[in-house]
C-alpha cells in the first residue's frame, strides 16, 4: 500500500493542484488530507472541491476548518487567522460547511493513527516541543501517528529501549521506518510551509518498503498572493508564503 498524505492546504488552490498532479501520477493507492482545507488562502471552495474528487481518499477535520462551521471558537486564533477564517466562511456555500461537518477528529488503519493536530487533542495541540512530543508518543498504541498542524516537517521517534530520535526532513528525504520504534510524522503543510521553504509539502508512506518520502513542490505564489490581495486578506498572509515562514 501506498499512501499520500497531506495536510494544511489552507485554502490554496494552486499549490494544491500541483500536489494532486503528482500524487496521480506516482501509483498511490490511498491518500489522506490531515485536515485544515480551509482558512488563511483565497478558495476554499475550490480546495473542498477537488478533495472531494480523490478517489479512496479519507479526510480529517483541522482547527480552521471546525472554525468556519462553527465548531469550535477563534477566540484563540490570532487576528490574520480571524480574518481569514470570516473571509472564508463568505466563500462558501452551505453545501461546503455540510461536508465539512462530516468530517472527524482522528482516523485509524491498521497500525497507523491519522490526526490534524496531536493523539492528545487531535484538532489544536501543536507538536512544537520535545516535552509534547515524549507526553504525546505514549498516547496512542499504533505504531505511527502522521499529523499536521505546525506545518513543520517532522520526524520523531522513540526506540524500544526509550531513546528519542528527531529529524528535520529537507528536501525530498526518504526515511526507512525500524521496526523497533514508535513514530510521530508531520507531514508538513501543502498550502502554508513554514520551514523556510516555500514550495508545498508532503508524504508518501509505502507500507510495503516501510519507508516514508517527503515531496517539494513548487507552485504559482503570485497567483495566489494576487487573488488574497483582491479579497483583502491580512498582508502579513501573503508576503509569508513567498518566505515560507
Amino acid at each position: 500500500m501506498i499512501y499520500a498524505m497531506i495536510a494544511d492546504i489552507h485554502s490554496n488552490i494552486e499549490a494544491l493542484k500541483v500536489v494532486i498532479k503528482q500524487i496521480q501520477g506516482s501509483g498511490v493507492d490511498r491518500t489522506i488530507c490531515l485536515g485544515d482545507i480551509v482558512g488563511y488562502g483565497p478558495n476554499p471552495k475550490e480546495c473542498i472541491e477537488l478533495i472531494k474528487t480523490l478517489p479512496d481518499v479519507e479526510v480529517i477535520l483541522g482547527n480552521h476548518d471546525a472554525a468556519v462551521i462553527n465548531k469550535t471558537e477563534i477566540k484563540d486564533f490570532n487576528e490574520y487567522a480571524k480574518q481569514a477564517i470570516e473571509i472564508n466562511k463568505g466563500l462558501l456555500t452551505e453545501e461546503d460547511k455540510e461536508y465539512l461537518t462530516t468530517l472527524k477528529e482522528k482516523h485509524t488503519e491498521t497500525d497507523i493513527l491519522f490526526v490534524h493536530g496531536s493523539p492528545r487533542d487531535p484538532l489544536n495541540e501543536y507538536l512544537l516541543t520535545m516535552k509534547k512530543l515524549q507526553e504525546n508518543i505514549e498516547l496512542f498504541n499504533e505504531k505511527i501517528c502522521f499529523g499536521g498542524h505546525t506545518h513543520l516537517p517532522l520526524v520523531y521517534s522513540r526506540s524500544g529501549s526509550g531513546e528519542d530520535h528527531i529529524e528535520n526532513p529537507e528536501d525530498n528525504q526518504e526515511f526507512k521506518l525500524l521496526e523497533d520504534r514508535k513514530y510521530i510524522i508531520n507531514v508538513g503543510s501543502v498550502g502554508q510551509p513554514r520551514d523556510g521553504d516555500n514550495r508545498a509539502c508532503f508524504v508518501y508512506y509505502d507500507t510495503s518498503e516501510n519507508k516514508i518520502t517527503y515531496c517539494r513542490l513548487k507552485y504559482d505564489i503570485e497567483s495566489v498572493q494576487k487573488k488574497m490581495k483582491n479579497l483583502q486578506l491580512p498582508k502579513f498572509l501573503i508576503n509569508r508564503l513567498s518566505e515560507g515562514k
